[in-house]
């Protein structure tokens, strides 16, 4: 008590520029507190420092400034979000069982975006080749309305339902080492494919001796009948069969997954290495980059998708995961799988509408040779 009366009159025997001084600093401050405590030499204060700080902090601190009231807000509003919040099954408390899969990341609406609008732009593409190049209509209603819900996936979802966005981008996140796992397998097999043709594997003379053989016949015979067409109908057909493969082989624990990507390596590596020794490294890079770029990605997702089920169906079994399927992962599953799949779709229309006439473009003297020039791989 006597420290804090000495306090008081050493404070009222400050000099003017003293008090200046006083006023120029914030009322809170404890180093100009403690500076004019020594000033003064007040051993009573000095003694009752510890509690003199605790009536300080709550008599003369502006919570204001120091953001107590702030961060008392803010714990307050966080537990009634958690409270408010439900409990996912098998997730930590204040999780919305709506999002339970992986976080989209800060440019996930933006980089979807710019994808549908990229795959909108090359179907519309696509239709004014077929349109210059086809007499049919057929075609280029088909990829027409390709663009369009390409197009209109990417506006509704930019506009009215963002969360197609954060379902594709959490799907992908989910996926994404599944696929790089996927497309690391394709790359052994085309390895494994070039190494075949070094040691004397041709797999392009295997298969042409195989068409003249015991297909061929049959071919001929289908295409004087009308019946063998390459539409962009076949190749969906025919390219569905392994995409479909690739995510079901989930069932085989992932082994019929890995053969499809393994053996489809290898066809394309031997066969486009035996190819480029004939037409050319530019014609195999023609013919195969302009649907390849749409045709391997869908089989890379498919793929990813199947191995991912598998390690889902590993972690249910060990327990560290308690659901094997919930509702939302089937639902950026699906939408995932659905995108993949229209990927292929694409590739079948450029495959038979845009490749054939590039070709034609940049190499009609090789296409107009003998009957064994060179086809598109």
């Amino acid at each position: 008590m006597n420290g804090a009366d000495e306090g008081g009159t050493g404070d009222e025997s400050l000099t003017d520029e003293q008090s200046y001084a006083r006023d120029e600093e914030p009322p809170y401050s404890r180093e100009r507190e403690q500076e004019r405590e020594r000033e003064h030499g007040s051993n009573g204060v000095e003694e009752g420092e510890g509690e003199g700080k605790g009536e300080d902090e709550r008599i003369t601190v502006d919570p204001s400034l120091t953001g107590a009231d702030s961060a008392g807000d803010s714990s307050r509003r966080a537990d009634t979000t958690r409270a408010a919040t439900p409990t996912a099954p098998g997730g930590p408390p204040g999780r919305d069982p709506g999002r339970d899969g992986p976080t989209p990341g800060a440019n996930a609406h933006r980089n979807w975006f710019g994808l549908l609008v990229g795959l909108a732009v090359a179907a519309f593409l696509t239709a004014a080749i077929t349109v210059l190049t086809q007499d049919a209509i057929e075609p280029v209603l088909g990829v027409t309305a390709l663009g369009i819900g390409f197009a209109a996936a990417a506006g509704i979802a930019r506009t009215s339902a963002p969360w197609l966005f954060e379902a594709l981008s959490a799907a992908w996140v989910e996926h994404r080492r599944s696929v790089w796992v996927a497309t690391g397998m394709f790359a052994v097999g085309i390895a494994i494919g070039i190494a075949l043709l070094l040691a004397g594997v041709n797999l392009l003379e295997i298969v042409a001796e195989l068409l003249e053989e015991e297909l061929l016949p049959e071919l001929e015979d289908e295409q004087a009948n009308g019946e063998l067409e390459f539409t962009a109908t076949f190749f969906i057909q025919n390219n569905s069969v392994p995409f479909l493969m690739a995510i079901g082989g989930a069932l085989t624990l992932g082994l019929l997954t890995a053969f499809i990507m393994v053996f489809n390596g290898i066809i394309v590596g031997n066969v486009s290495a035996a190819a480029a020794e004939i037409a050319g490294v530019d014609f195999i890079l023609a013919a195969l980059v302009p649907h390849g770029i749409f045709e391997l990605p869908a089989l890379f997702l498919a793929a990813g998708v199947g191995f991912r089920l598998l390690s889902r169906f590993g972690q249910r079994v060990l327990g560290s995961r308690n659901a094997f399927f919930t509702r939302p992962y089937l639902v950026r599953t699906a939408l995932f799988v659905l995108f993949a799949w229209l990927l292929l779709v694409l590739a079948a229309f450029v495959e038979t509408y845009v490749t054939p006439e590039l070709l034609e473009v940049l190499f009609a003297d090789l296409l107009e040779g003998p009957d064994d020039a060179p086809v598109t791989p």
